[in-house]
């Protein structure tokens, strides 16, 4: 049996097409009934991915980059910003003037917005049903941020103001995520793992992203979907097409698993 953890988007979601193809669900379909277990590992938090995966034959999710953890529809770990987290984020945001969204694994949320940038991000998640809403809303809570530098200044300051409660995950083109601190996608596996009494020896990780660098070095088996930066190629036991390209289902023959 192998415990098979795969990141979204751009590993298991298409992104010219906006869906996990078809090829790929009935490869996962055929792993599961072979006995393997089949989790999402993703930096999206519930609240946007639930729409997308609540059809995919999975046996679980991590989300928010371990921040959420859920298997057979029951939530084994979720951990949330606490007030005096939020209140610091929140006075961050708005001295550095920073577009940034706020996820939650009950919804997304907005402070402000400072560029069309942040809104076409809006209109993106809205299209998707995804519950975008006001930090004022009493509902507000969350794990993860997704961030919109304008310049290095900028970085630099807000980084500087939160270094103490968050982990920074840096993406090209000034884009960043912000995870509470002690968090990410291989310690959403080690609790995941510990939790169901399995190995690391029989995991494998599927990903394409710098949030997933983690995770491709704690699995026993790491690989690499489509374009990636050259950083992560050494951390490869295997680098696969991309998913248009049908990448899954090509690893999972050299894998022999299917």
């Amino acid at each position: 049996m192998h415990t098979l953890f795969f990141d979204f988007d751009g590993t298991l979601r298409v992104p010219e097409t906006n869906e996990v193809s078809k090829e790929t669900i009935q490869n996962l379909r055929t792993l599961r009934k072979e006995g393997n277990l089949i989790f999402i590992n993703t930096g999206r938090c519930f609240s946007s991915l639930e729409g997308q995966a609540k059809d995919l034959p999975l046996d679980g999710v991590i989300c928010g980059c371990g921040t959420y953890i859920r298997y057979r529809g029951q939530i084994l770990y979720e951990v949330q910003a606490t007030s005096i987290q939020k209140e610091r984020v929140l006075k961050a945001l708005r001295t550095c003037r920073l577009d940034a969204f706020l996820e939650g694994h009950g919804g997304l949320f907005v402070d402000q917005t400072y560029s069309d940038q942040l809104n076409q991000v809006i209109s993106f998640f809205k299209r998707m049903n995804v519950n975008m809403l006001s930090t004022e809303d009493p509902s507000f809570e969350f794990s993860k941020m997704s961030l919109y530098y304008t310049d290095q200044k900028q970085k630099d300051e807000f980084e500087s103001l939160l270094k103490e409660d968050f982990d920074f995950i840096n993406f090209p083109n000034l884009k960043a995520e912000a995870v509470l601190k002690g968090h990410s996608k291989a310690s959403g596996m080690r609790m995941l793992l510990k939790e169901l009494s399995l190995p690391c020896s029989t995991s494998i990780a599927f990903g394409d992203s710098d949030n997933d660098m983690e995770m491709l070095k704690e699995a026993s088996c790491s690989v690499l979907i489509g374009k990636h930066a050259p950083h992560l190629q050494e951390l490869a036991d295997l680098k696969a097409p991309s998913a248009k390209e049908e990448g899954i289902s090509w690893a999972l023959r050299k894998l022999n698993l299917i």
